[in-house]
């Protein structure tokens, strides 16, 4: 998770009903993470995207991946040097688009619901993560069920809130903002070096595919 995504679970728990909010807010993300995994895996196996059918096509989807990530990469580097409260330009003194779909979030499902959606767009990196899930060779059955356990580990954070919302409502807000605090000063390095080494990883498997 991202420090956005991770700022908008803070905002949704000022709402006059955070639970609903949350959930409503993951209810999105989980139908987007989950269906955005299954639908790359099919694809991957029905147009024979594999290394088990062809390592040509598939060395193809692993360098077109790597590409992505090294933007994503770059992208997130560059991001880490900005000061989080100075906005890149004029235009951005004004409140952004998520912005405002998180201030009707605070008061409406459907928005959050929505908002879930739109964060949780699926990443070059999940990408990559079904890829090798399709290389795997294992039975359709084992492919999902490992999609559905990568699109869990996608979704901690928001499992995770909702869980302490139920179990200890008291102690979510402080914890997030300590969390959405090391993330806004650390997330960003962090994931331009994470991107990174995947791009590379995925730039050689794919080449050694193609060789």
């Amino acid at each position: 998770m991202y420090p956005p995504a991770l700022l908008v679970l803070l905002l949704l728990l000022t709402g006059d009903h955070p639970r609903r909010l949350v959930l409503a807010y993951f209810s999105g993300a989980a139908l987007m993470v989950v269906c955005a995994g299954l639908v790359a895996l099919t694809l991957l196996t029905d147009t024979g995207a594999t290394t088990q059918d062809s390592k040509s096509a598939s060395g193809g989807v692993q360098i077109a991946v790597g590409l992505a990530l090294l933007g994503l990469a770059a992208w997130l580097w560059k991001r880490r040097a900005r000061d989080p409260g100075k906005p890149v330009s004029e235009e951005g003194a004004r409140p952004g688009r998520i912005a405002l779909w998180s201030q009707r979030a605070t008061a409406s499902q459907k928005w959050s619901f929505a908002l879930g959606l739109a964060m949780f767009l699926p990443s070059p990196l999940y990408l990559l993560a079904v890829q090798h899930i399709a290389n795997s060779g294992s039975p359709a059955r084992s492919n999902v069920l490992a999609v559905l356990i990568c699109a869990m580990t996608v979704l901690i954070f928001v499992e995770c809130t909702v869980l302490a919302l139920f179990v200890k409502p008291g102690s979510v807000a402080a914890g997030l903002g300590r969390t959405q605090g090391w993330l806004a000063r650390n997330g960003w390095t962090l994931g331009a070096i994470v991107a990174f080494a995947a791009a590379v990883y995925a730039l050689a498997q794919g080449l050694d595919a193609l060789i």
